[in-house]
């Protein structure tokens, strides 16, 4: 199966989003006021804005990340992404903005939660939250850009796992969290969901064995597999992983 070019699926996606809301009839806000939204030295903000050329304002941007605005916009912030977690990101960014721009978010507000690990400019990385909002709606309440802030959480030991959470009017969260979790389909082999599902049940390596008829050796292998896959370093955080992406129920 040919790899995914993350970035160039990206771009022909904020395309696609651009000639659709194209029509879309709204009054442009003024981004000064962002100019004075206090930032600490972890933070930095910016505005996609999905009816022009993505990201078009940032502060702080190049502090952070080393990146400037020309630079970052869209798909290059797709593309800096830690690969183990840039399939989730990119899937999790699109369905939540094909969402906003067809609801009525003038009736509530919309808001997405997103940690993930970013390379900066200089070959490093760090864990990042990113919280974002719709910013400027057009007359029906449909979203034509939205503010995100990002805030270096490293210091955090959160684990190497992409956590997320997503609020807006008239989500079925259920129905929005089965799109998303196409991604994790294929992520365990048939036997590591075997395994997992008796982990969850509380066996041990000797019953999962003697259960699959395989050697203890075997499922400790396993197991270490599947934590190292899931980015976690027990079982107990392994389980949460697995049912907050729909690997098991």
């Amino acid at each position: 199966m040919k790899k995914l070019d993350h970035k160039a699926d990206m771009r022909k996606f904020r395309l696609e989003v651009q000639k659709k809301i194209g029509e879309y009839q709204f009054r442009p806000k003024a981004y000064s006021s962002l100019q004075n939204f206090p930032l600490n030295n972890k933070q930095c903000l910016y505005v996609a804005h999905w009816n022009k050329e993505g990201i078009i304002f940032e502060k702080g941007l190049e502090a952070l990340t080393g990146y400037t605005l020309e630079e970052f916009n869209t798909e290059d912030l797709v593309h800096h992404i830690h690969p183990e977690e840039r399939e989730l990101v990119n899937r999790l960014t699109q369905e939540v903005v094909k969402y906003v721009i067809d609801v009525d978010l003038g009736k509530g507000p919309a808001h997405l939660f997103l940690s993930f690990r970013f390379r900066k400019k200089d070959g490093t990385y760090i864990k990042i939250l990113r919280q974002s909002s719709s910013f400027e709606l057009d007359e029906k309440g449909r979203m034509v850009s939205n503010f995100s802030l990002l805030t270096d959480i490293s210091f955090l030991d959160t684990g190497n796992r992409v956590e997320w959470d997503f609020k807006a009017n008239g989500l079925d969260l259920e129905d929005f969290k089965n799109i998303i979790y196409k991604v994790y389909q294929n992520y365990f082999t048939s036997r590591e969901k075997e395994i997992i599902n008796l982990i969850d049940r509380g066996q041990t390596n000797l019953l999962i064995s003697e259960n699959l008829f395989i050697s203890k050796h075997t499922v400790a292998t396993h197991r270490k597999n599947i934590l190292k896959k899931a980015g976690v370093s027990n079982t107990v955080d392994l389980i949460e992983f697995c049912k907050k992406n729909g690997i098991i129920d």
